[in-house]
């Protein structure tokens, strides 16, 4: 059963017993009502019956015949009056038990009932005697008016459910029509397409709204999870063609012939330096998939010779680029143990390098500038380029994996290098600031407030 079409149910069930309930209460109200109604007249007529037997010799014949005639237009035939022996001495039925009159004398007046009769008895005292005055009124007189209003609430029961139900499914209609729409969508999606749920202008900002808008996130994800799956694959075969390739073409040049010794050596000498490559990008692999267990090791490092060997080995990637790297290091002497921290040499240096490499790569060929300074005895690190920047709106996705600007696609990269180093930087306690204008360049702040030192 759909949940629209069980909604309606429970709804209307929920209203069917709301109905029943104040069916119930106008009907014991009315009913109670009525019967009030009918003791209250029971009350004069029992007073009339007494006035009428008891007081003819003690009220002028005028005052009684005013008696008689209320007397005479009392239309009910039944009461029964009791003398001290509890004696039916006037009356034409006597089904009122004694413990009953004996409670009226009691009492002095009392409402009760009887199987076939609503009852009002009083304590009649006179110089007679004392007497019991009961006036009566039959069930049936009484409640033929009650049972109308029975017939008009289980009418208006019937119809009223039934409105409720055609109601509830014409609102829950209207209500699960986004609902419905948006099925309808996720049924239409492919991952190749755009994954996002459209909603109407007019929708208002419910929680239908944020359950469209939470889902449209989670759509996102999973398109940039498959987006990521796809250049991982493709990371994966551009960087292991390479080295496996070298190393099949080695050992398939090598095996033509007898090789010496000297040969063998340096075959084997060239195909550990491809197996090494091999093990740096499955390292990196290992990192960027949060695989590695053993991220914790550090060692004591001294980090301005770790930036002139990544200067080093940059210029010998981006030829003639030393000219355009501004190196200043504004240490003074008594902060010199500033430059001495713990950390993972190796992710430190992998990180630094791709944030370095970044800044001279895009930057082409103008000025890039980096510096190590002391603030508040603290070390910091500044990397600044004047290089395309990134736009401000696709600043917060560049720590996403694979991820790459759109004024970066004609530069040659996957996208993993940034995001690779910001991990490194946040898994070894390392404070980051990313600046950034389009077409102005980036400016990056590391601070090592964190990071321990011996």
């Amino acid at each position: 059963m759909k949940i629209q079409t069980r909604l309606s149910l429970l709804s209307s069930g929920f209203w069917g017993i709301v109905f029943i309930i104040v069916a119930f209460l106008i009907f014991s109200f009315y009913k109670r009502s009525i019967e009030n109604s009918v003791y209250r007249n029971l009350q004069k007529t029992a007073q009339i019956i007494g006035y009428y037997f008891f007081e003819e010799d003690e009220i002028s014949a005028k005052e009684f015949q005013k008696i008689k005639k209320q007397y005479e237009k009392i239309n009910n035939p039944y009461f029964e009056i009791y003398d001290d022996q509890n004696h039916l001495k006037y009356g034409n039925i006597h089904d009122v038990p004694i413990s009953v009159i004996n409670k009226i004398r009691y009492q002095e007046k009392l409402t009760f009932t009887t199987e076939n009769f609503l009852c009002y008895g009083m304590y009649y005292s006179d110089n007679e005697g004392n007497f019991v005055i009961i006036a009566k009124e039959n069930k049936q007189d009484v409640y033929q008016y009650i049972h109308p209003l029975i017939g008009i609430l289980v009418s208006a029961f019937i119809f009223g459910l039934l409105a409720t139900i055609l109601l509830n499914r014409y609102i829950a209609n209207i209500a699960y029509r986004p609902i419905r729409e948006a099925i309808s969508q996720v049924k239409n999606m492919t991952p190749g397409n755009p994954m996002e749920l459209k909603t109407s202008r007019n929708t208002v900002k419910d929680e239908l709204y944020d359950l469209t808008e939470t889902f449209n996130e989670l759509l996102r994800k999973i398109s940039d999870s498959i987006k990521i799956q796809q250049n991982f694959v493709n990371y994966v075969s551009h960087e292991f063609k390479t080295p496996l390739a070298a190393i099949q073409g080695n050992l398939e040049v090598f095996s033509m012939k007898n090789r010496s010794p000297k040969e063998y050596h340096t075959l084997a000498e060239t195909l550990m330096e491809e197996i090494h490559q091999l093990q740096e990008i499955l390292d990196i692999l290992l990192i960027v998939s949060d695989l590695r267990k053993n991220t914790d090791i550090s060692e004591q490092i001294r980090i301005d010779e770790l930036i002139f060997e990544i200067i080093k080995r940059i210029s010998d990637k981006y030829s003639d680029c030393s000219e355009f790297i501004d190196y200043t290091l504004e240490i003074t002497s008594e902060n010199i143990d500033l430059l001495y921290i713990n950390v993972n040499k190796t992710q430190l240096f992998m990180a630094l390098f791709n944030l370095i490499g970044n800044a001279v790569k895009f930057s082409q060929r103008k000025l890039v500038r980096i510096l190590l300074y002391a603030k508040e005895g603290k070390l910091h690190m500044l990397i600044q380029d004047h290089g395309i920047g990134i736009p401000h709106k696709q600043l917060n996705e560049i720590s996403r994996p694979f991820y790459r600007a759109d004024n970066a696609e004609k530069f040659s990269g996957t996208g993993i290098g940034l995001s690779i180093a910001l991990r490194i930087l946040e898994k070894n306690h390392i404070k980051y600031t990313i600046e950034s204008e389009e077409n102005k360049g980036t400016k990056i702040t590391l601070s090592f407030t964190e990071v321990s030192r011996k």
